[in-house]
């Protein structure tokens, strides 16, 4: 008897600390389910306790009354802690065990409470004696009693099978829940304690209560050891389980702290709790597929990071898996697309090459042949015929231009090359190439220049030039009758910048607002029906937009339909500067003058210059153009017969074809440069094409040409260079 008081004094003890630490838990409908438990378990032990020394009748129906509140209270608790954890809580049939088990225990207390009345549950309580004077108790069940008891027993079974469902649930989803596992084996103990207790296995000793203390025991422990107490953490790992994302912990020495079920979808036949086939068939693995991997026909990539405690010192690794096929795939597709897009562009660009030297070798034939009937020429009506072809073949070389233009944005590989340059010549240039046009419709072409304006400014000259010209010839195309003004001034001016503006009016045939947002599309032309005599290609608005933006500028219009329009753009430039531009006609006039008396005309009779050209046509027209200077010419017709000739004969300068068949201009170069004559003589070789793409005359510098210049030759631009690379001994000026 002693050893019975001692261990259920030594209980209540336990269930006291027990009921103060999951009262101090994480507020949780586990810790409150919990702590009702415990709490009743320590009504139970004490209401034993009670018993167990009692020596009246008195004292022993009210512990009697205290211990079957804590039994029924706390088995019924029992059930609603269970029930959190099956997957089913919401199930009918578990819901009608929670609602008959809860009015089932308190029909009994209420038997128990009222026993000083009623025989239903206990027909008597007397006692007996023992050796050692202390009293036993002994109960003479009623009806109900056996109702208790079989009530009890059945209860007892429906936990633990609530509790082995939801583990092999979680088992059959490939997941390991060692806290419902724990939680399962506490359900087995008061089913045992009653067991022996219905055998006569403890004799008087009723053992259900110290039953129900080592199952809360259980529970506590099971609780604090998996943190369930935390919703926090439930809901993390809740979280954890759920996303489509392998979660894998381990600690300094490898060993698996915790892994969610992803990881087990992405390694089926890991065992996470062997540390060797962890290390080799996935941590080994993950560090030899840095990049990503393919499993299953699925791509995942993975991360990892450092778990650090308090003190910032490193205590284990996360790794992250993720299922980023979808990605993958679009990536892939994305990159296919890229490389057709790039194919596509590359024959674009050849296309582009092989067409402009196609096109340009014929009109530089044309323009070429018409040169030197225009010097030649003394008839007046031969004179003009050639003038009329002259302005057809640059109309032609211009929308060639165009379009190799709109490539070179389109493919990104257009540049902004900006120099200094002189704005009173920008404009009398532009005011030179405009004024026949205006002439010949009969239009006025007005030109207002703020004179305050810098003189020297710093930008892509030939870019605003190029803008400039395409506005001024699109308002003489669609204009009648009346004027074109040109006005230039500045929209802001820091002292460093200024911000040139320059705004074009016509009194044309305007454009309808309803297709103004279509003006700078390509190859896109406006109001056909009124404009249908109107020619061109609808490419100068496309580009003259797109060379303003990649300038940092700004293109706006204003249009009245059937009264004219005006277009306005601005672009920042460096001033080089502080001189203003005052009357600029008068300054380019003073400039022109300088340049007259500094340009000497010249022959060049000693010099010998080969042109190697696959076409005789081109060969003339080089011939003709160098005819005036009198070099000693010489030609090729290939690049074979080009090698032979440098084999026999020092030339000054060679021009060369890049497209000849057999071998081309490169080629020849190369086979060239190893030639002790070219090493002794060194001739400069420029290349002579009708490549005019983007990027043509760096390939031909990068391959050891001296210079470039594109067909149709301009007659200047190549008596210039021509000047340029003679040695001044041979240069003879008139």
């Amino acid at each position: 008897m002693n050893v019975m008081l001692l261990v259920h004094g030594v209980g209540i003890i336990i269930c006291f600390i027990m009921a103060m630490l999951v009262y101090m838990a994480k507020p949780s409908e586990q810790q409150k389910i919990l702590f009702a438990g415990t709490l009743f378990t320590l009504f139970d032990m004490a209401g034993y306790f009670f018993e167990l020394q009692s020596t009246s009748l008195e004292v022993t129906r009210i512990a009697v009354k205290m211990e079957y509140m804590g039994t029924t209270m706390g088995l019924l608790s029992f059930l609603y802690f269970a029930c959190l954890y099956s997957n089913h809580s919401q199930d009918k049939s578990i819901k009608f065990i929670k609602y008959f088990y809860t009015i089932d225990h308190f029909f009994v207390l209420f038997l128990l409470f009222t026993i000083d009345y009623n025989s239903l549950y206990y027909q008597d309580i007397s006692y007996e004696v023992l050796d050692n004077g202390s009293y036993l108790w002994i109960y003479t069940p009623g009806t109900f009693y056996y109702w208790w008891v079989v009530m009890t027993a059945v209860l007892g079974i429906l936990i633990a099978l609530i509790m082995i469902q939801s583990v092999l649930e979680h088992k059959r989803n490939g997941e390991k829940r060692p806290d419902l596992l724990l939680i399962f084996f506490a359900s087995l103990l008061p089913l045992s304690f009653w067991f022996f207790k219905l055998i006569g296995a403890f004799g008087y000793y009723d053992s259900y209560p110290f039953s129900m203390m080592l199952t809360e025991s259980f529970l506590v422990f099971v609780m604090y050891r998996y943190r369930l107490f935390d919703t926090v953490k439930t809901a993390k790992d809740s979280v954890l389980d759920e996303i489509r994302e392998g979660i894998l912990v381990v600690d300094d020495f490898g060993a698996v702290i915790y892994s969610n079920h992803e990881m087990d979808v992405i390694f089926p036949t890991v065992d996470w709790n062997e540390q060797p086939m962890v290390e080799e068939l996935v941590l080994d693995f993950l560090e030899s597929h840095t990049d990503g991997f393919i499993l299953k026909e699925r791509f995942y990539e993975w991360q990892r990071s450092e778990v650090l405690d308090d003190n910032s010192r490193r205590v284990g690794s996360i790794y992250r898996i993720t299922d980023t096929t979808n990605n993958y795939i679009y990536t892939r597709r994305l990159i296919e697309l890229k490389e057709q897009a790039e194919r596509a562009n590359e024959a674009k660009s050849s296309f582009l090459a092989q067409m402009s030297h196609e096109i340009r070798t014929p009109i530089n034939a044309v323009l070429g042949m018409n040169e030197m009937i225009l010097r030649e020429t003394e008839s007046n009506n031969i004179q003009e015929y050639a003038l009329n072809i002259q302005n057809a073949g640059k109309t032609l070389l211009s929308i060639i231009n165009d379009i190799l233009d709109l490539s070179k944005i389109e493919s990104s590989k257009m540049e902004i090359v900006e120099t200094e340059y002189d704005l009173g010549n920008l404009l009398i240039d532009v005011e030179n190439m405009i004024t026949m046009r205006a002439e010949e419709k009969n239009l006025t072409l007005k030109i207002q220049v703020d004179p305050k304006l810098p003189a020297k400014l710093y930008g892509d000259e030939m870019r605003i030039k190029q803008c400039i010209t395409n506005l001024l010839t699109n308002s003489v195309k669609y204009t009648k009758e009346g004027s074109i003004t040109l006005k230039a001034d500045a929209a802001g001016s820091n002292g460093q910048t200024v911000v040139l503006s320059i705004a074009i009016s016509d009194t044309g045939s305007g454009i309808k607002e309803s297709e103004l947002h279509k003006l700078f599309n390509p190859f896109t032309r406006l109001d056909m029906m009124q404009n249908k005599h109107v020619e061109g290609t609808g490419l100068g608005l496309s580009i003259t937009k797109r060379l303003v933006d990649m300038m940092d500028g700004k293109l706006t219009v204003e249009s009245v339909y059937g009264e004219g329009s005006t277009f306005c753009f601005t672009v920042p430039q460096k001033i080089e500067d502080k001189e203003l531009l005052g009357d600029y006609k008068e300054r380019a006039r003073r400039m022109l003058g300088a340049r007259l008396v500094e340009k000497k005309t010249f022959t060049a009779p000693e010099a010998q210059i080969l042109a190697v050209d696959d076409n005789r046509v081109n060969i003339t027209v080089v011939k003709g153009l160098l005819k005036r200077l009198k070099v000693q010419f010489d030609s090729a017709l290939s690049g074979q017969e080009c090698l032979d000739k440098v084999k026999k004969k020092r030339y000054d300068i060679i021009l060369l074809d890049h497209m000849m068949p057999e071998m081309d201009g490169i080629e020849t170069l190369r086979i060239m440069r190893q030639t002790e004559e070219y090493k002794k003589n060194r001739p400069v070789v420029i290349a002579l094409t009708a490549n005019a793409i983007v990027g043509a005359k760096e390939e031909y510098l990068q391959e050891g040409f001296e210079d470039y210049i594109s067909k149709p030759i301009d007659s200047s631009r190549l008596e210039e260079m021509i000047l340029h690379y003679l040695p001044d001994d041979l240069i003879r000026y008139i």
